[in-house]
């Protein structure tokens, strides 16, 4: 029943849970591997990596946003040196690169969809303790009423404000975030590859640009992808000499009310130890 979960998220950006309660869900359920990683934000990794944990094996951990033209890219970073000086320095100024998108989105709903949104509920989100994005945004557009759940306020509003504000979008590069795990001794890996949203070919030619600058594995297992994309992405590893690493993205019942700590979508993950050569092959610092 044991299993690996290195896709998780904590109050310290978009998820429900403080480190600490994760570390005790992971214990609930089994988890014997953990990592977490916060959206462009490792102060819930620094706590996590403090607290006593013999029973558990904990990797150090970050998502990193890159700014794409289509899709969304998200870069995990694995085994990072938390106290690494550039990577802390960065990640300050994205708290506030978030704050500045969030407030471009905010215009638009206004805007564009004619939607009251008292500025004391938009201030309440620009003080919250970690890290902001749209998943945030989505619970107070169902506070106000707008929806009924986060993926109806994704579908109705907040998927059209990201691809409006994508090009005025502050952020970092895909060259940035690599360097940035890279200089912090960490451990690069493209997450959920389908959010590219490119065909078989696209991605593969993608992928090796990236492994050019130091990509040095994929995420091929997560609740959003299908077991032909699992087994594309396993046998695209292979071939290029990547590793694999996988997770549930958990944030929590409000956020993804259908992903579970370590089982993901109605058990669509299910990751057994010694089962992903990044833990086979990277020992984990912490």
């Amino acid at each position: 029943m044991a299993r690996i979960d290195l896709h998780t998220h904590s109050i310290y950006s978009d998820g429900e849970n403080t480190p600490a309660e994760l570390l005790q869900l992971a214990r609930n359920n089994n988890i014997v591997t953990l990592s977490l990683t916060d959206h462009d934000n490792i102060e819930g990794s620094k706590e996590l990596v403090k607290l006593p944990h013999p029973d558990i094996t904990i990797y150090s951990g970050v998502e990193l946003t890159a700014k794409t033209s289509k899709g969304r890219m998200h870069i995990l970073g694995y085994n990072i040196d938390l106290d690494n000086i550039p990577l802390n320095k960065v990640l300050k100024e994205q708290k506030d690169n978030a704050i500045y998108n969030i407030l471009m989105y905010i215009d638009i709903l206004r805007k564009d969809f004619n939607l009251t949104i008292p500025q004391s509920k938009v201030d309440k989100i620009l003080n919250l303790k970690g890290n902001i994005g749209r998943p945030q945004l989505a619970l107070l557009l169902i506070e106000l009423g707008y929806c009924i759940s986060v993926e109806d306020a994704f579908q109705k509003y907040l998927i059209y404000a990201y691809d409006k504000a994508r090009q005025n979008k502050k952020g970092l590069t895909k060259e940035e975030c690599l360097e940035l795990i890279i200089n912090a001794n960490g451990t690069p890996i493209l997450a959920h590859p389908n959010s590219l949203k490119k065909d078989y070919l696209e991605l593969k030619k993608e992928i090796i640009y990236l492994k050019g600058l130091g990509l040095q594995g994929l995420e091929t297992t997560h609740p959003n992808l299908n077991e032909e994309e699992r087994l594309s992405y396993h046998h695209l590893a292979l071939e290029l000499g990547l590793l694999e690493s996988g997770g549930t993205d958990y944030h929590g019942l409000k956020i993804k009310p259908d992903i579970n700590l370590g089982t993901g979508r109605n058990n669509n993950v299910d990751i057994k130890p010694n089962s992903l050569t990044l833990t086979k092959k990277v020992k984990s610092r912490y």
